[in-house]
């Protein structure tokens, strides 16, 4: 059997999100695995893998140097689970060493900037099993697990409306340095309050309470979270952010808010939209079922020439030739200049002025 290194955030130990991954691969490799927190702990940690070998690497979210990784350990392939929550603290100089890296993405749009940003990218979309539910809940309750600053009981209440709303489940865990934000005084005698559950389902009994679930994060690399409120026929109201906004078509299985600029939504046929949320979940997972273990292939694989990506599309060579000269000569400045810089995954070049240097 193949050996596999996996490089987990150790969070993840908590949470659980990433275990589906980790079950697929020991049914086909011989893993190892290794729990790194970016926030408590230093690369040096790495050191304790000094000397082994592994047939395949796979590294999910956290990004180490590779080029040390190196040092330590060697490998036959190596992939990367990057999560779009993330990339707006990525830069340049991290992604270019991960070129090497077959980038298996869970968002569409992450999965799109990889493509461009020229990564060997690939893109499946993860649903949940779908889960018996219990009730429908009170049409007027919401549930927040509030996770980040940004989304908390100020939002719920801009969003929604203080007096369309009989009980707010507030759910304090909130992730690593982020603070706790508590209910305003317009919430007198309408907020339960809890905080970690000793299983998944005991919280997702406590969810059915409410018909609403509020999406706690203003992006989400997966959105376990909010797909698994969907998975019990809850009407999720959530950021038009991804991943949000690539499960939730708005007014149809959900609710969709510009969180920059919140405010009050109408919120209509609320039971029908629960219930188009669960079979849409329903159907999701059957998908997913189906074509999850293509992860195992393309963790596999070689990785693609960035040419390949780019260039094969024969459309765009059919009907603009223009088109296609402007991805070559961005190609070549991605690839040969360091004048330029990425926000979120989009290069922005910066083509040199004629001088002498540059004739």
């Amino acid at each position: 059997m193949k050996k596999l290194l996996y490089i987990d955030h150790a969070f993840h130990n908590k949470t659980k999100s990433t275990q589906f991954l980790q079950e697929m691969f020991k049914s086909k490799y011989d893993v190892t695995k290794f729990d790194f927190d970016p926030y408590k702990e230093s690369f040096a940690k790495f050191e304790s893998l000094s000397g082994q070998k592994f047939d395949n690497v796979v590294i999910f979210q956290i990004m180490p140097d590779i080029t040390k990784l190196s040092k330590y350990i060697k490998w036959n392939k190596i992939a990367f689970f990057p999560m779009y929550d993330d990339t707006p603290k990525l830069n340049n100089a991290i992604w270019d060493k991960y070129r090497e890296c077959n980038i298996i993405n869970f968002s569409k749009t992450l999965h799109e900037n990889c493509k461009k940003y020229g990564l060997s990218s690939y893109y499946i979309q993860y649903f949940p099993k779908p889960k018996k539910k219990l009730n429908m809940g009170d049409e007027k309750s919401v549930f927040l697990w509030q996770r980040r600053e940004k989304i908390n009981p100020k939002t719920v209440e801009k969003v929604i409306g203080i007096e369309n709303i009989n009980f707010l489940y507030h759910h304090q865990v909130p992730d690593p340095e982020q603070k706790l934000i508590l209910p305003s005084k317009n919430f007198e005698g309408k907020v339960h309050v809890s905080t970690w559950f000793d299983s998944k389902d005991e919280m997702d009994k406590y969810m059915q309470k409410c018909a609403i679930y509020f999406s706690p994060r203003e992006l989400e690399g997966i959105g376990m979270s909010f797909q698994g409120a969907m998975a019990i026929g809850r009407c999720v109201i959530a950021p038009n952010n991804p991943t949000m906004n690539e499960y939730i078509k708005n007014g149809v299985n959900g609710y969709l808010y510009d969180l920059k600029h919140p405010h009050k939504i109408t919120i209509k046929d609320i039971r029908l939209i629960q219930e188009n949320a669960r079979r849409y979940i329903e159907d999701g997972y059957k998908e997913w079922e189906q074509n999850k273990y293509k992860i195992i292939a393309w963790i596999e694989a070689d990785v693609k020439s960035n040419s390949d990506q780019d260039l094969m599309d024969s459309k765009l060579n059919v009907k603009n030739n223009k088109k296609v000269s402007i991805t070559l000569i961005k190609k070549v400045y991605t690839r040969k200049s360091t004048n330029f810089y990425l926000f979120g995954f989009i290069p922005i070049l910066k083509i040199p002025k004629k001088g002498k240097d540059n004739r």
